[in-house]
């Protein structure tokens, strides 16, 4: 695992960038619930994966509520409950909510990476470079990469 990027880094203080942190802050707040739901799901020997794929989650929703808060701004909480995009009833359905859930995620982080300046686009690169490489230890290919980091 590659270690996430410190939270220091700081976001010029736009609508546009809040709006895209609290999308972040909320997608990984379903991710830990989600992978949350589904460790119950994976054998035994990949549990510790999963349940590292959690605590990731968990590390990043932390260091972009930490952002939301340098900009003074209150981060949004998660819900009670979400709703699955399908049901999972096995390992392999387990899997492909593990697979949408990074591949959602993907999508949300490249959202703020298109509008950030360039000196902070790497963090939020490195973010979905993980989610895909994670994609890929959950057995499928990601769907969506990003760019260049110019």
């Amino acid at each position: 695992m590659t270690q996430s990027p410190s939270p220091i880094t700081s976001f010029a203080p736009n609508q546009e960038i809040i709006e895209k942190i609290n999308l972040i802050v909320e997608g990984e707040n379903a991710a830990i619930w989600a992978f949350g739901y589904l460790l119950s799901f994976i054998p035994e020997e990949n549990k510790d994966y999963a349940a590292s794929v959690f605590n990731i989650h968990r590390d990043q929703r932390d260091i972009f509520r930490l952002k939301l808060r340098n900009l003074n701004q209150i981060p949004p909480r998660p819900k009670e409950n979400y709703q699955l995009p399908f049901e999972v009833q096995d390992i392999v359905t387990a899997y492909e909510l593990a697979v949408f859930i990074e591949n959602r995620l993907i999508g949300i982080y490249l959202q703020l990476f298109k509008i950030i300046e360039p000196e902070n686009r790497k963090e939020i690169l490195n973010y979905s470079l993980e989610s895909s490489i994670r994609l890929l230890e959950f057995k499928d290919r990601p769907r969506a990469l990003p760019g260049n980091i110019n």
